[in-house]
């Protein structure tokens, strides 16, 4: 089952067309994966540097927007694990309108696991890959 947060359109998040501004969704995204690293893996995001020794860049990134978001508009976002490797994991979000069932944006994003210091490829912890694997596509 998806991870799910919910969200609302903001003012600053808005454009002179009176829609979610494009690079707002990256935005809600990442806010989505805050909220998923802090209920479902107990650590914070800003935390795994100093607890675990790691961090997940971003390193690719697709989406499609299918209907526009506006202001006001309290949001559902929905995180599932599309793939999960050794030190990679692909998740894939949807955001979804109030009362809505079609998504209106889709998102894949590949975040690759680096330990720090040196910035080199790392295992992805246990305690994040379960948390991965509870919201597994499927």
């Amino acid at each position: 089952m998806a991870f799910r947060s919910r969200q609302q359109v903001r003012h600053p998040d808005i454009d002179r067309a009176g829609i979610v501004y494009f690079p707002r969704f990256y935005d809600f995204f990442h806010r989505a994966l805050e909220d998923f690293f802090h209920t479902e893996a107990g650590v914070d995001w800003w935390d795994l540097a100093d607890r675990l020794g790691v961090a997940f860049p971003l390193v690719h990134i697709e989406t499609d927007f299918a209907r526009p978001l506006q202001h006001g508009d309290m949001v559902t976002l929905q995180l599932s694990t599309a793939k999960l490797g050794a030190h990679s994991v692909v998740l894939r979000f949807e955001v979804f309108r109030p009362d809505e069932e079609k998504p209106a944006s889709v998102s894949s994003l590949v975040l690759c696991c680096i330990g720090l210091p040196g910035w080199k490829k790392a295992p992805i912890p246990e305690k994040l890959r379960a948390a991965f694997e509870r919201h597994r596509a499927g």
